[in-house]
């Protein structure tokens, strides 16, 4: 059977009318210690089958109004939002909507068309087919035009482009709601009118479809059937855009010939430049006939929130449309594939950590194994130490906060759950990250003339491989929370004072009393302590020596020149598991965070 055959057309008609309407809207938001009212008992009603405007002047309300009505945001807002003049469970609503926002982040290292492929993996039932899902992704880079750049990296994309990968990012799931926040922004006039026109085709195919637009042109304006403006967070104009400079001339605005109708509706909403003893019976004329739509409704609202709350304590239709552990497969092989591709974290990282290896190799050379030497194989294991840490936090920390924006979309697109990218994140990076760490360990390991005792490669490859692992959370951790801006300085700032206790440049008993219990939280410490006990413990046979006298030849010595005699090795094993573990905690208590800061 072939291909046609098998599936229908994707972007197909929406056979169900979907309007949203929401009434006394507010949204205030905290700013420097006082509330800003930002949204002010606005109303309306958006209906499918047209494409709608919503224009006003800059800081009117306009992306507000969409936060709040696609649910991105959440606190700080109060009023009713009805579909279909009903109310619906959070949840199901989070499934009918999707927003593009004004910059949607892409993962830079993967093409149009795996972004597709990825986002419809995501989005769309197990039931649904591969070959299915495919068609889908092709009708979609065909309607949108991107077959030139189908198989070109995200990094590459043109401004017009990476517009139309985010609306159709968008179609992949067939909503039946969509919200776009300024799609036009730095676009040329030809490219926003193919987008705008692009979104009109979607509205006529039976979606409610709802656009920001700024200072559009007198050809772009003709494709929007309806207008809504918004002035200092109220509704100035609801309606047809054929209507909307009647309106505004019975309220005493009149609109010059041949001016464009955008650029006069936004004038009259700017507050500076407008009487507000004449525009506002305007919008108290706009918020009655809101109203007056939606008072009709009133009972059935209701009788709707009492059948939600019987529903919400049924339990509610899934959250996800695939299982968290299939969420959790999709997402481990995109980001071992951007991860791949990503110079900074392959090539770079992984020549890194043999150019150090050989580095260090060259010159401490063959001072593992003499006596002589003993203070320089000390001070090559807390440099080895310093490498591993510094290299695997500073790449993560660098790359991790890039892809928090992608995180925050789409898990407010319902496409997965914090715990199937959590961790994903973690699988997908460990083992290029202890490949690099091996190839370091080893390198190094055997040019500085280590004891070549299977036991004791193995012991201090535990060693070396446990500090990347913590190394690497740290840096997601701290990438989490901290813009790129400043995580490149908390890191080392914070990791500076964990090598100062490690042992190395002062001995535990030289420290203050209060200083050493610091000693304990340190994962250096742990990290130092079991190279040492790896290289010279375990009873290790004298050490040779090329003079005469070594007093250094029996490793006894050395242990006790560290102060870790009576140290043990799987303790420091364990100290660096509960710092791991600890890792894992926060980076999943800030990816949570994270979420919570954008609603």
């Amino acid at each position: 059977m072939s291909l046609d055959e098998t599936v229908e057309v994707v972007i197909p008609l929406v056979k169900t009318i979907t309007s949203l309407s929401f009434r006394n809207l507010n949204y205030t938001v905290n700013q420097k210690g006082s509330k800003k009212q930002l949204l002010k008992n606005i109303s309306g009603t958006f209906r499918s089958g047209r494409l709608t405007a919503i224009m006003g002047p800059s800081g009117a309300g306009k992306s507000s109004l969409l936060n709040a009505l696609s649910g991105f945001k959440t606190q700080g807002i109060t009023g009713r939002i009805l579909i279909n003049n009903e109310v619906v469970d959070r949840l199901k609503y989070r499934q009918l909507v999707a927003y593009n926002t004004q910059d949607v982040p892409l993962l830079q290292n993967i093409t149009v068309q795996e972004t597709l492929h990825y986002a419809a993996d995501l989005k769309l039932s197990s039931n649904v087919t591969r070959i299915h899902k495919t068609k889908i992704v092709n009708d979609i880079v065909a309607l949108l035009g991107l077959e030139k750049c189908a198989h070109n990296q995200a990094r590459v994309l043109s401004g017009g482009e990476r517009k139309r990968l985010s609306i159709g990012l968008e179609l992949v799931s067939n909503p039946k709601l969509l919200f776009f926040d300024e799609p036009t922004s730095g676009l040329d006039s030809e490219s926003s009118y193919q987008v705008i026109s692009y979104l009109k085709d979607l509205a006529k195919q039976g979606r409610c479809v709802v656009s920001v637009i700024h200072q559009p042109s007198s050809e772009l304006l003709e494709l929007f059937d309806d207008i809504y403006v918004v002035a200092d967070g109220r509704c100035m104009y609801q309606g047809a855009l054929e209507d909307m400079i009647g309106t505004l001339a019975s309220a005493g605005f009149e609109c010059p010939q041949y001016y464009n109708r955008a650029d006069f509706a936004i004038k009259v909403a700017s507050t500076v430049n407008t009487d507000p003893e004449k525009i506002n019976p305007l919008m108290k004329q706009m918020e009655s006939i809101s109203n007056d739509q939606l008072n009709g409704f009133h009972d059935e609202l209701n009788d709707s929130e009492k059948l939600l709350n019987e529903s919400s304590r049924r339990g509610s239709s899934p959250q996800y449309p695939i299982s968290q552990l299939r969420q959790f497969l999709i997402l481990t092989r995109r980001t071992a594939l951007g991860t791949i591709r990503n110079l900074t974290l392959t090539r770079l990282r992984l020549l890194g950590h043999i150019m150090f290896g050989l580095i260090v190799g060259s010159v401490f050379y063959d001072v593992g194994d003499n006596g002589a030497k003993v203070l320089a194989n000390i001070s090559c294991l807390i440099m080895i130490l310093m490498f591993i840490v510094f290299s695997n936090s500073m790449t993560v920390v660098l790359t991790f906060p890039l892809e928090m924006g992608v995180f925050v979309r789409e898990h407010k697109n319902n496409c997965y759950s914090v715990a199937a990218y959590f961790f994903s994140k973690i699988v997908a990076d460990f083992p290029l990250m202890l490949f690099g760490v091996t190839c370091c360990q080893l390198i190094a390991y055997y040019l500085t003339g280590q004891p070549n005792e299977t036991e004791r490669i193995a012991m201090f490859w535990g060693i070396c491989g446990l500090m990347a692992w913590t190394a690497q959370m740290y840096g997601m951790v701290a990438g989490c929370l901290c813009p790129v801006e400043v995580s490149p300085f908390v890191v080392p700032s914070s990791i500076v004072p964990m090598v100062l206790f490690s042992g190395f440049f002062i001995r535990y008993g030289e420290l203050l009393d209060a200083y050493k219990p610091l000693t304990y939280v340190s994962y250096f410490r742990y990290g130092f302590e079991g190279l040492a006990l790896a290289t010279y413990g375990f009873n290790r046979t004298e050490i040779g020596c090329e003079e005469m006298f070594c007093y250094y030849r029996k490793s006894k010595k050395v242990l006790e020149l560290l102060e870790i005699q009576n140290s043990n090795y799987w303790f420091d094993v364990a100290g660096l598991g509960v710092w791991i573990t600890v890792l894992h905690v926060l980076l999943y208590v800030s990816l949570r965070l994270r979420l919570k800061w954008t609603q």
